[in-house]
């Protein structure tokens, strides 16, 4: 009974995990789905894993080269300071876990940081860490 079990849901798991398919409707629209119409020649496409770092952009207070905010400018209230931090802790656990490091640009195409982008931007964050996650 236990075997019988196991493989219902090794099945039913596997089936679940269903593959994206693209194709051209008879006015030329592109449509992606994962169950193409019946009459319709589709092809599968393969889809590639999320951004490390998915457009949003990290609140950063420190300035180009790596100081602290900007003299003159007023203090963050306990709720920013909260996002900061949890943004910079965010930002260290993505770069400490990942080898590369992929980012959204402006335009919506993503690039890979290079090592000494990743070495700044970890600074950053750790010097945030520092400061806003008391």
């Amino acid at each position: 009974m236990r075997y019988l079990t196991f493989l219902v849901l090794v099945v039913s798991t596997s089936l679940n995990a269903g593959a994206i398919h693209k194709w051209v409707d008879e006015n030329g629209s592109v449509h992606y789905g994962d169950a193409p119409p019946v009459k319709t020649k589709s092809e599968s496409v393969h889809v590639l894993s999320a951004p490390s770092n998915p457009g949003k952009a990290l609140p950063r207070l420190t300035a180009p080269d790596g100081t602290q905010q900007a003299a003159g400018q007023p203090e963050v209230s306990k709720e920013q300071a909260s996002e900061i931090c949890e943004a910079a802790r965010n930002d260290l656990n993505v770069i400490k876990s990942s080898s590369r490091v992929r980012i959204k640009q402006a335009d919506g195409t993503y690039r890979y940081l290079s090592e000494e982008e990743i070495a700044s931007r970890k600074s950053d964050s750790e010097a945030e860490v520092a400061r806003y996650c008391k």
